[in-house]
């Protein structure tokens, strides 16, 4: 659904909680404008894509052995990802087109907690994870856009995210806690995405 609406200063967020959270931090429920450099958390979140049942029998074709799995090519996996962020890739055409100056943030490594993995292999899952990552990245490349990548030292050996950055709170299989927003804040610093001459 769309959680925002077009404006001569970049995208004004329509979702009331989404708004009123925005009003707190800037005094404006629209993300451009004002001379600000916005760090926006959004596109990079691959579970949705992952934790679909279609993984419990599907696999990219590059990691495809033959039956009883079915393949899924590039092409029909480019499709769902850009159906999946076609709201997403709007907003940020729309900030893109009245000059915000803004960079995106990604999302953390997956955790190897998630319940999908009950049914689903982790292999498939870091697989499926890389895939949209590479995707969301080359469209954010195509459209001139700034994004920052967890840094190597958050991810285990496996792939998955360390331990010692997930948040541990009932329910939540996807993100992670203040020690990975410090190494993340780091890194944007290191980027020098936060320039004051910008």
């Amino acid at each position: 659904r769309p959680f925002f609406s077009k404006c001569d200063a970049g995208a004004k967020l329509a979702h009331p909680q989404y708004a009123t959270a925005l009003r707190a931090l800037i005094g404006s429920d629209v993300i451009g404008g004002g001379g600000k450099t916005f760090g926006v958390c959004l596109g990079f979140h691959s579970p949705p894509v992952f934790r679909h049942p279609i993984w419990h029998q599907s696999r990219l074709v590059a990691d495809w052995k033959g039956p009883p799995e079915r393949p899924v090519s590039d092409a029909v996996f480019e499709v769902v990802v850009r159906s999946i962020n076609q709201h997403i890739y709007a907003f940020f055409d729309a900030l893109v087109s009245a000059g915000v100056d803004f960079f995106v943030i990604s999302a953390p490594p997956p955790r190897r907690d998630h319940y999908c993995m009950a049914k689903t292999p982790a292999s498939v899952v870091l697989s499926v994870d890389r895939a949209y990552r590479a995707l969301v990245a080359k469209h954010f490349d195509s459209i001139g856009v700034r994004y920052v990548l967890p840094p190597e030292d958050v991810y285990a050996e496996d792939g998955f995210l360390l331990d010692e950055f997930a948040m541990r709170v009932p329910r939540d299989f996807h993100h992670a806690n203040s020690l990975y927003g410090e190494k993340m804040l780091r890194r944007i610093l290191e980027l020098d995405f936060l320039r004051t001459d910008r």
